[in-house]
């Protein structure tokens, strides 16, 4: 027997043979579509650690209050590796088991909080139990999935990670989604190659998640998306995606567009009344425009920003490695602002 033979035998015997290989095609299929189905729809994965960062769910509720959104709760919970997590617990019935853990408690909490904001029953809904062995960890990945009946889908999801950054990346890959809600950090640090070695969650998660991100504040009070845009036609289109989610949401708009200096002020005016032609040509109504002068950006958009219930930042379509060197605006500020602020990107889902 050749080598070549030998490892196409081996190979296919890790595929459990043909029949092995026909059900793994099912399975990518099937994953495919529900890909395409997802696709369709506004979906936002919000992280939740404890009671005090419920204002993510309550912003979440308040920007995807809808039947074509679909909100996904995730708590993700670190990997036990010194078998507290009793086995026999593991093999009970999902549900009853999850119930025991801190991470599920925290989940349904949420979910109670959110279904005061939506107006909904969960219990009413069509419930399905999953789980997915995971890290070696006794539970693994458990989920609960809520199918209401106007068609709008809530997801309590406890997931294992060796750390909170790369769970929230990791189940953006089980996605698509939209949009990702995160709390504010305790604290911040400075961008830069530390970002793949330390884990400030909303830091790490701006640097490489390949949708808009989030990272929201205890501001509910206050009202209306704040765009800033910078006369580019990848700012524009940005803008577009803000205006809508904020349209759906009821939520005023105001364009803001920053002069470095007193010469540039007609040019920034030009820029936001191109952004309200664009806007109100698609039935978007704007509420009003803005220009400031100054070169320091971050500190005019921060310093007229922070009344607004979100700051709103296009990202410039730069690569993660750039992102992770040399920082962005966004990331500047997501860390002074005195509001929430969302990081749109064009790619992603």
């Amino acid at each position: 027997m050749t080598s070549a033979k030998a490892k196409r035998q081996s190979q296919k015997k890790k595929r459990g043979g043909p029949l092995g290989g026909r059900v793994e095609q099912a399975l990518h299929k099937q994953l495919e579509k529900l890909r395409a189905e997802r696709r369709k729809r506004f979906r936002v994965l919000v992280s939740v650690k404890d009671e005090e960062s419920f204002y993510t769910v309550h912003m979440a509720a308040r920007l995807a209050n809808c039947a074509m959104c679909d909100i996904i709760l995730l708590y993700v919970r670190g990997v036990d590796r010194t078998g507290s997590i009793n086995i026999q617990m593991a093999r009970r019935n999902i549900i009853q088991a999850g119930q025991e853990l801190p991470g599920m408690r925290v989940l349904r909490a949420a979910a109670r909080e959110l279904e005061k904001d939506l107006g909904i029953k969960l219990e009413n809904c069509e419930e399905k139990a999953s789980h997915v062995d995971a890290w070696g960890d006794p539970l693994g990945d458990m989920k609960l999935d809520y199918i209401c009946e106007d068609g709008r889908e809530i997801v309590l999801k406890l997931k294992v990670a060796p750390e909170v950054a790369s769970g929230i990346l990791d189940q953006y890959e089980l996605g698509p989604y939209n949009l990702i809600i995160l709390g504010e950090p305790v604290r911040w640090k400075k961008s830069g190659l530390w970002r793949l070695f330390h884990h400030v969650v909303a830091e790490r998660v701006m640097a490489f998640a390949p949708c808009s991100v989030m990272v929201a504040r205890d501001t509910l009070d206050k009202k209306g998306f704040f765009i800033c845009l910078d006369g580019s036609a990848h700012g524009y289109n940005g803008m577009r995606r803000a205006a809508v989610l904020a349209h759906e949401a009821g939520e005023p708009i105001t364009l803001f567009s920053v002069a470095q200096t007193s010469d540039d002020k007609d040019k920034a005016r030009k820029i936001v009344e191109k952004g309200r032609e664009i806007l109100e040509n698609l039935g978007i109504e704007v509420a009003g425009v803005q220009t400031a002068i100054g070169s320091d950006i971050v500190e005019q958009i921060t310093n007229h920003g922070n009344d607004h219930l979100v700051i709103t930042i296009i990202d410039r379509g730069h690569s993660r490695l750039h992102r992770i060197i040399f920082g962005s605006i966004a990331d500047e500020v997501a860390r002074l602002a005195r509001t929430s602020v969302l990081d749109v990107r064009l790619g992603g889902k």
